[in-house]
């Protein structure tokens, strides 16, 4: 009989670590930043590679957890019941519901409580020593979890765009938050969280709905004098003046800059330069890169072949970096500073 005591004894302490176990990483994998493991992953760290297949199929996760909960629920529940047989010679089942009842709490602090909060507050570092163990009950308990992995995908199926939605949302709720953490901590300056915010919200924004529409743009024709244009420039009070071809007012191709016009001494269609063209369903944050790149101050917006407005680096600037205490000629440096050589 002692070796039966001491078999349940066993049996109960191996399935208070498993539950402990799965519970913890359960709470771990929900917790843990998926782009902190993407990024380990990246570096070559073989256990975040490991994690990072758990991460990106969260079904793979659920299911294993899931199972390794019931199996520790069943180690706890025949220890209860071996030590029970060994303690009370006579079968009774109030003995056995008493036994139960006064083993929960144990269980319930010591398997499920306490292992949640660790994981919660250090999900990374109980994950990645725990990564090998939950690698190996994933493959053990395959054979049941198949068949929940593959409802899981099939529900899934059903609701992919409300998921992605969803993971946009919390992913920038996440990022919001280590913003909030990194000003707190002295990290991150309060221009640069404003501009992280700003940039949140309308990068992905469709040019469209910043450009100037072509019939209120203000320029000249491509065979205006240069006296003309610098008239012009003066009276707008801009460096850059937009060019059409001739008989098409409204299709601004060109710029030319009054410094090359002046010191140049020619014509203008000899010193403009061709406008960069964005499709009218560009992000914004798409078209200011691309004309910090090319190191131009205007791009010309076009739909089905046709130029419908105008967008200025400046505008742009502004609206991406809103930011009160930074003018948009300082945040113009600032990011033109990022693409010299």
């Amino acid at each position: 009989m002692t070796w039966l005591l001491f078999a349940a004894v066993l049996l109960f302490t191996g399935g208070l670590r498993l539950s402990a176990f799965f519970s913890g990483s359960e709470t771990g994998f929900y917790r843990v930043s998926p782009l902190q493991v993407l990024l380990k992953k990246q570096q070559g760290d073989p256990v975040a590679s490991r994690l990072y297949r758990f991460v990106s199929r969260p079904e793979h996760f659920v299911a294993t957890t899931l199972v390794g909960n019931n199996v520790s629920n069943y180690l706890i529940t025949l220890a209860i019941s071996v030590a029970g047989g060994v303690l009370w010679h006579h079968e009774s089942g109030t003995a056995e519901v008493l036994a139960t009842l006064s083993v929960t709490p144990i269980v319930f602090i010591f398997g499920e409580l306490i292992p949640k909060s660790l994981y919660y507050r250090a999900p990374m570092r109980l994950l990645r020593r725990g990564s090998l163990m939950f690698q190996t009950c994933h493959l053990v308990f395959l054979p049941m979890t198949y068949p929940l992995i593959r409802l899981a995908r099939l529900v899934t199926s059903y609701g992919a765009s409300d998921q992605r939605s969803a993971d946009i949302v919390f992913g920038r709720m996440r990022l919001s938050s280590v913003l909030e953490a990194g000003h707190h901590e002295g990290i991150l300056t309060e221009l640069q969280r404003s501009l992280t915010e700003n940039l949140m919200q309308v990068a992905a924004q469709p040019v469209e709905q910043s450009m100037l529409p072509s019939p209120i743009v203000q320029g000249l024709s491509e065979q205006a004098s240069a006296e003309s244009v610098v008239k012009l420039a003066e009276r707008l009070n801009e460096p850059v003046v937009l060019l059409h071809p001739p008989q098409r007012p409204l299709q601004w191709s060109a710029c030319v800059r009054i410094v090359d016009l002046v010191c140049g001494e020619v014509a203008p269609r000899l010193a403009m330069k061709p406008l960069p063209q964005f499709a009218s369903s560009t992000p914004r944050l798409e078209v200011l890169t691309g004309l910090f790149r090319t190191n131009d101050v205007y791009a010309a917006i076009v739909e089905n072949d046709r130029v419908v407005g105008v967008i200025s680096r400046q505008v742009l600037v502004s609206q991406l970096f809103r930011a009160s205490r930074t003018s948009g000629a300082n945040l113009e440096s600032l990011f033109a500073s990022g693409n010299r050589p």
